[in-house]
């Protein structure tokens, strides 16, 4: 026996609901089904095929009606008979790790790029920083050296002044 479900609604793909299919369709056993996702007339859908013996389609039929992914939002599901191919659930699981693969390359590829970006921009920040950490340190130097310079001159007025003093009450 062949079944086909149209499961409509405003949120029905991109939260793993084929996933969330498959697993019960292995769990109960199904040799043959599909699942893929279209968009008609502006809302979401999942249509499933699956093929088995009567109480089997008739169990995950059941299933269909009455299970939902967590952030599902479901308006409307519709059963007929289907009299189309029904590819092997082994196959439909190789289809479903293509598509996920195919979905995640461009991601890998765009964190590839920002990453260069990212290492772009620390390497200016390092620039940066080193031209900042040349110019205290020049800073500091030529703080040293006026410090060192003021302190010298100080110290010799100082010394004079001791001097003079001495002189004035004839210890020299």
């Amino acid at each position: 026996m062949k079944q086909q479900a149209v499961i409509t609604g405003k949120k029905v793909q991109d939260i793993g609901y084929r996933v969330f299919l498959l697993r019960e369709a292995l769990e109960l056993g199904f040799r043959k089904f599909n699942a893929r996702n279209q968009v008609k007339n502006g809302e979401q859908q999942v249509i499933v095929h699956y093929e088995g013996n009567p109480e089997l389609v008739e169990t995950f039929t059941s299933f269909i009606r009455t299970e939902y992914p967590p952030d599902a939002d479901v308006s409307n599901i519709s059963f007929a008979k289907f009299d189309g191919y029904v590819i092997s659930i082994t196959d439909y699981m190789h289809v479903i790790q293509v598509e996920q693969l195919t979905k995640g390359i461009p991601a890998i590829i765009s964190i590839d790029k920002k990453q260069d970006q990212m290492l772009e921009k620390q390497d200016q920040m390092l620039g940066k920083m080193d031209r900042m950490e040349t110019s205290i340190t020049g800073e500091i130097h030529d703080l040293r050296t006026d410090l060192h310079s003021t302190l010298d001159r100080r110290l010799s007025v100082i010394e004079q002044d001791v001097q003079q003093i001495k002189t004035k009450i004839g210890l020299v």
